[in-house]
Parts: structure tokens; C-alpha cells; sequence
């Protein structure tokens, strides 16, 4: 058989091809079967790895979860320790801390807490507390207990610092007319309650209490009105006028000259005043109580005030906030070296940048501003040269007469010699000095008491001295005196002096009314109740002004409205005046010591809080 070798070639070149094709093919099977193998362990270790990394995953959360919620424990127990009422002492502090982690069935993990000691745990005074407590606890694991780490540990500690600022409280309170009877009864059992209330939440000397009742006005009282700068004219009471650009600002500046308010009344008889009417209540009920720290101080003049004129919650305000206004410093410098504030205060009132210190106001009042009255600047009846007049004299006893002749000197005891025009006589003062009032109307003089020692009858300087007496020479019944009789005494032995008041001093004694029913001329009366009186719209305006003053620098208003109407201007305007809606209280006989308890309340969490 012949072959074809190029066949046998292409066949043999197939076979080798066939043969290096199986070869391989095991190779590859060979090589597959190792891979499966290393594929297969590396599987388990990387499922291992997740399983390991999903364990601690868990015990990871279940720790910080327990460590959470035993910080969060901690956290809450030292705060409510620290925010203990004032007065808790340090053991009930610590029942505090640790009843929080008995309610949280927690108790076993809180580290027993150091009560003694400079570096104790629980530190407590009157207005401030600092508590320190630890805890730790140790969480089981359950899928990392495989790589030997059988207990997770958990620490926590916390601490907490309470303290409570200085508190500085003008309470400002409308005793004017309508707040007689029940109402000021019960306005004063309020504010005495929360007067102690604020007293017992504080250290000594950390809270401080100015009482400013107003009415027609405020008075400041002697001791403050002393410290300021006035451009005084008369000396019957304390009372400052305020034009409306005063109220623009919270404070009353000691350096700047104010005007003294004429001291006068509407009504009433001559030095007999209609209370109800006076310009400037003088009584001392009526003055500004400063700066008190005295519990027992407060409830006395508390309880001393009266209730009597119109309303003037804007006046009110003004002084309750220059109370707080830091430029008063210098006012209770002198205050204290005057021993009517304690020495032992210090920086008060305090700036307003002061972080430590919380500023309060609280206004009562029970109805809408009303009018007051002033006489105009340019006044006619302002000023010197008024028409009263003050005449003094001192009673005499008679010494001796005598006359010259040629002879010499002739002495008598007679005191009829005195009558005689060739005799003399000298007299000795036998008492104190003695004054009476005269009107001047026209060319007559009024003895306005009838207590004065000039009688209708003409004398001449040689009179006997028995018409001049401490008595009541024209019955106590005014008595027009013409005016030569009334010039004449002053040639009188008895004579000491006459003097002509200022309008101003004048007012003091006698009222527009009085003037106007007496002489006929009713210009003072226009002039007063006339020219530059304060309506109630006005006093609206001033008071909205002086509330965004000091509203402005940080001072907390409240304010309360006594048994007003509803949605009336008197409402409208303490809601205006409050910090806010929230800090406006309506009341009426029946709540008003709610409203202050809450008021007090308020101001606790503010000082804690701030």
C-alpha cells in the first residue's frame, strides 16, 4: 500500500495536536481541583471574619447603649441634686442622686458618694450647690466571649453647679384711692408673701427689695431725695417733676438738677390740705422703701401704706426703674452712710452687663392713669413775692419806764408811764417766737387763723405790751387788718420780723381753691388745674416709654392688672408694659397672692435658668 506521506504528514500534525490537547486538559483539571480546595478555606475564613466583625458589632452597641443610658442616669440625678429647693442640706441631696438610679434599677453601679470634707462630692450653701457622682458597670458579651473577651467595662461621672444669682426687685404698687379697703388688704397680704418668698430663696444680702408705691406721684423720702441734685424751692415734701423726655431712659441721674414738685393741693382750707388732693403724698407710708433686705422692714411699710389720689403708673415706673439703674450707685453710697441701707451690700444696683445678677419689676395696678395737675413754668404765681406774708413777733414783759430831766434820769415801775410821750419803756422777752400768716388782698391784710397780735384797732410803738400775746387776739376768726395798721406793727416792741414767701413756699399753705374763694381772683386755680396738667393719654405714652427703656436693658417686667376690665386701656397698657403677654397677670381680690406666687415662681426658674 503506498501512503501518502502529506496525508500521514496532516495526520500525524492532528495527533500531536489531539495529544497536547488531552495533556493539557489535565493539566487544567488538575490545576481546577487544587483551587477548589484553597477556594473553599478562604470562604470560611472570610465568613469568619463577618461573623467576628457582626459579634462585636452587637456587643459594641449593646455597650454604648448601657454606657447611655447609665450617663444619662447620672446626668439627671445630678441636676435634680444641684436644683434642690434652697436650704436642702447635703444628705438629702445625696437621697436625691441616688433614689434617680433606684427608680432606674440602677442603684448597684452609682460609686458611694463622699459627703465630707473640702473635696466632697456634694457641696451645698443657701443659694448654691455643686454635686459630683460616678458610676460604672460591667456588660456581659455574647458572640465576642469566642475571642476570649467575656465583660465589656462602662464609666460615666457627671457634674453639676447650681447657683443661684443675686436678685435685685422693684415692687412697684398703685396705692392710689381706688385701692381702699379690701383691695389694699389684700395687695399687701400678696406682696408681704412674696416678699418672704424671694427672701427665703436667696443668702443674705444676695436679694435686695424696693418697695414704690405711687398714686398722684412718688416720694422718694428725705433720704433719697438728699442724695440727689434739686432745684429745691420749698421744704414741705420730696417730690421731683419729670418732663416726658425723662422717660426716655431708665435712669434718674444724681448729678443732673431736677425740679422740685410744688408741694399744694386742689382743695381744703388754709394749712388744712384735702388729703385726697395733695400733689405729693409726704406721709411716710408714702416713701420709696430702698434697698431692703429686712423681711420684717418690708412687711412694716408693707402694712403702713394708705390708699389716696389719682394714678400715675408712669411716675411708678420711672422711679422702679431707677431703682435698678446702676447710675443710682452713688445714691446708695449716701443712703448707706446715711444708716438707711445695710453697709454690707455692695455693688448695687448692679450694671446691667452683670451676668450674676437679675434685674425684676413688678407693677401693680388697678385702673387707667388718671390727671394731674401742675402749675405753667411761667407762672404768674410762681416765683418770689407771693401775697402771704409771715409776721413774727415775741410776747414782751415790761421792765421799767423812765424819762431824762434836768435833774437826771427818773425810773418807774409803772407800766402806764408808757402811754405818757416824755416816758420810755424797756421790755424783756419772756418767751419763744411766735409767727401768723397775712393774706395781702388790696390794701388789707388777712389774719387768715386769727392768731396774729395786730388788732383793728390803730397803736403806736409806745402801746402797752399786754396787745401782744400768745393768744388769740381777734378770736381765732380771720381778720381783714387795713394795711397802715398792719405796717404800723412793725414799730412794735413786740415786732421781730416780716417776711414775704415765694409762690412756692406759699402753695405749701394754702390751695389754688382757697386763694381763689378768699380774694376773689381765680387766676392761680385757671393756671393749675389748667395750663400743664397730665392727662391720662399723656401718662399712657410716658409710661410705654419708660417700660421700653428699661425693658431695653435687660430688666424683667411683670405686671399686674387688679380687677380692671377686660380688653379695657388700663389692660392694654400693663400688657404693653409687660416683658411679654406671658408676663402679664389679671387678677382680681380673690387671686391677686396667686399672681404674685406665680410671679415668684417665674423668677425662681429665671435665676436658675439665667
Amino acid at each position: 500500500m503506498r501512503f501518502d506521506w502529506g496525508d500521514l504528514s496532516v495526520q500525524s500534525h492532528k495527533l500531536r495536536a489531539s495529544l497536547l490537547t488531552s495533556s493539557a486538559m489535565r493539566r487544567v483539571t488538575a490545576f481546577n481541583r487544587d483551587e477548589e480546595g484553597g477556594s473553599t478555606l478562604l470562604s470560611f475564613y472570610v465568613t469568619l471574619m463577618f461573623f467576628l466583625i457582626a459579634g462585636l458589632g452587637v456587643d459594641t452597641m449593646r455597650h454604648e447603649m448601657e454606657r447611655t443610658h447609665l450617663q444619662a442616669t447620672l446626668d439627671s440625678a445630678v441636676l435634680a441634686g444641684a436644683g434642690a429647693p434652697q436650704g436642702t442640706t447635703v444628705t438629702e441631696i445625696a437621697d436625691i442622686v441616688e433614689d434617680y438610679f433606684d427608680k432606674n434599677g440602677m442603684s448597684q453601679y452609682l460609686a458611694e458618694l463622699d459627703l465630707d470634707g473640702e473635696d466632697a462630692d456634694i457641696q451645698a450653701s443657701l443659694n448654691a450647690a455643686s454635686v459630683y457622682a460616678e458610676a460604672s458597670m460591667e456588660i456581659d458579651t455574647y458572640l465576642l466571649q469566642m475571642t476570649g473577651v467575656e465583660t465589656l467595662q462602662a464609666n460615666g461621672a457627671a457634674q453639676a453647679e447650681v447657683a443661684t444669682p443675686k436678685l435685685e426687685v422693684s415692687l412697684v404698687l398703685d396705692v392710689s384711692g381706688s385701692m381702699q379697703g379690701t383691695k389694699l388688704s389684700n395687695l399687701q397680704t400678696a406682696a408681704n408673701t412674696f416678699v418672704t418668698t424671694m427672701l427665703d430663696q436667696s443668702a443674705q444680702g444676695d436679694t435686695f427689695i424696693s418697695v414704690v408705691p405711687f398714686a398722684w406721684t412718688v416720694t422718694p423720702g428725705a433720704d433719697i431725695y438728699e442724695q440727689l441734685t434739686v432745684n429745691e424751692t420749698h421744704d414741705y415734701s420730696t417730690c421731683l417733676r419729670f418732663d416726658g423726655s425723662d422717660y426716655s431712659d431708665a435712669h434718674i441721674d444724681p448729678d443732673e438738677a431736677h425740679d422740685q414738685q410744688i408741694y399744694t393741693s386742689i382743695f381744703g382750707s388754709f394749712d388744712d390740705f384735702n388729703e385726697s388732693w395733695r400733689s405729693c403724698f409726704a406721709d411716710v407710708e408714702a416713701v420709696i422703701l430702698p434697698y431692703s433686705t429686712s423681711e420684717a422692714d418690708l412687711h412694716a411699710h408693707i402694712n403702713s401704706l394708705n390708699a389716696d389720689g389719682n394714678t400715675s403708673a408712669h411716675i411708678g415706673m420711672k422711679w422702679g426703674a431707677a431703682m435698678l439703674d446702676p447710675e443710682f450707685q452713688e445714691v446708695v453710697t449716701g443712703l448707706q452712710g446715711a444708716g438707711s441701707v445695710d453697709a454690707s451690700l455692695t455693688n448695687i444696683p448692679a450694671a446691667y452687663s452683670e451676668p450674676e445678677t437679675l434685674k425684676v419689676i413688678v407693677l401693680m395696678a388697678d385702673g387707667m392713669n388718671t390727671t394731674s395737675y401742675y402749675f405753667d413754668d411761667d407762672s404768674d404765681y410762681r416765683g418770689e413775692e407771693s401775697d402771704l406774708y409771715r409776721l413774727t413777733w415775741q410776747e414782751m414783759e415790761f421792765d421799767y419806764a423812765w424819762r431824762e430831766l434836768t435833774a437826771g434820769t427818773e425810773y418807774s415801775n409803772d407800766p402806764s408811764k408808757c402811754s405818757q410821750a416824755d416816758w420810755n419803756c424797756e421790755y424783756t422777752a419772756t418767751g419763744d417766737e411766735f409767727s401768723a400768716y397775712y393774706l395781702y388782698d388790696d390794701d388789707y391784710y388777712l389774719d387768715i387763723e386769727g392768731t396774729g397780735p395786730i388788732t383793728t384797732e390803730p397803736f403806736d410803738e409806745q402801746d402797752t405790751p399786754d396787745v401782744v400775746s400768745t393768744g388769740t387776739p381777734n378770736g381765732g376768726t380771720p381778720t381783714w387788718i387795713e394795711a397802715d395798721v398792719y405796717e404800723d406793727f412793725q414799730d412794735h416792741v413786740a415786732f421781730v420780723s416780716e417776711e414775704q414767701l415765694d409762690w412756692e413756699e406759699a402753695w405749701g399753705l394754702m390751695t389754688p381753691n382757697w386763694y381763689g374763694h378768699t380774694t376773689g381772683d381765680w387766676g392761680p386755680w385757671n393756671d393749675y388745674v389748667g395750663s400743664q396738667r397730665e392727662g391720662g393719654g399723656t401718662k399712657d405714652t410716658r409710661m410705654q416709654a419708660i417700660c421700653t427703656a428699661t425693658k431695653t436693658e435687660g430688666v424683667v417686667v411683670y405686671t399686674i392688672g387688679y380687677d380692671i376690665t377686660e380688653n379695657g386701656n388700663a389692660e392694654t397698657q400693663l400688657e404693653n408694659c409687660a416683658s411679654s403677654l406671658n408676663h402679664y397677670y389679671p387678677t382680681d381680690g380673690a387671686n391677686i397672692s396667686s399672681a404674685f406666687n406665680s410671679i415668684a415662681s417665674n423668677v425662681k426658674n429665671l435665676r436658675l435658668t439665667q
